[in-house]
């Protein structure tokens, strides 16, 4: 697995799979969207896990953020669950300034050739977060790449997320955590 970070100068000539987010925990809703990018790998293409660092609350918060996972851990997960290539996005206020359609023109489908991408219901990117699943709905069709709007997983009827996930921690429910992650955490 190659993992590019500290830089934007990167470009990737086999085309990719993308799927973009934080992974934090890489928990059981990741895991699905990672599946819809490693498939595509029998197509040919490279399934490339698109990150930011630091993420987008910690760069607008100005405070870390607890994670249920450091970055060796993350890397470990996602290289056992078949990704190629991860991408940590070196995110300032210059960066995260980036206009949803520049932001896809530029860094996904110029540097990355992106081909396919796999996103949640609730996609946020670009200049104010105006990047959803509505606008790469559009720019799939624009530029003619595939999207796939993954619907989010739920355990016990409610979305599974990383906070719910450290809220249960902090509640002593491990054994609810770990249905969440799809393993114990450690």
């Amino acid at each position: 697995m190659i993992v590019i970070r500290n830089t934007l100068d990167f470009h990737i000539d086999r085309p990719t799979a993308v799927c973009i987010g934080k992974f934090d925990g890489v928990h059981i809703g990741h895991k699905k969207l990672l599946e819809h990018i490693t498939a595509q790998k029998q197509r040919g293409m490279l399934a490339c896990v698109f990150t930011f660092d630091p993420s987008p609350e910690e760069l607008f918060s100005g405070k870390k953020t607890d994670c249920l996972c450091d970055r060796t851990q993350k890397e470990t997960y996602l290289d056992e669950l078949g990704v190629d290539i991860i991408i940590e996005f070196p995110l300032t206020f210059e960066t995260a300034a980036t206009e949803p359609e520049d932001f896809v023109a530029d860094y996904l489908m110029d540097r990355l050739n992106m081909k396919y991408i796999a996103a949640g219901d609730d996609l946020s990117f670009g200049a104010g977060g105006r990047g959803n699943k509505e606008l790469i709905e559009k720019l799939a069709i624009q530029y003619g790449f595939e999207c796939d709007i993954i619907e989010k997983v739920r355990v016990d009827g409610e979305v599974v997320s990383s906070s719910r996930i450290r809220k249960a921690y902090e509640l002593g429910h491990n054994e609810e955590a770990s249905r969440m992650l799809g393993r114990t955490n450690g």
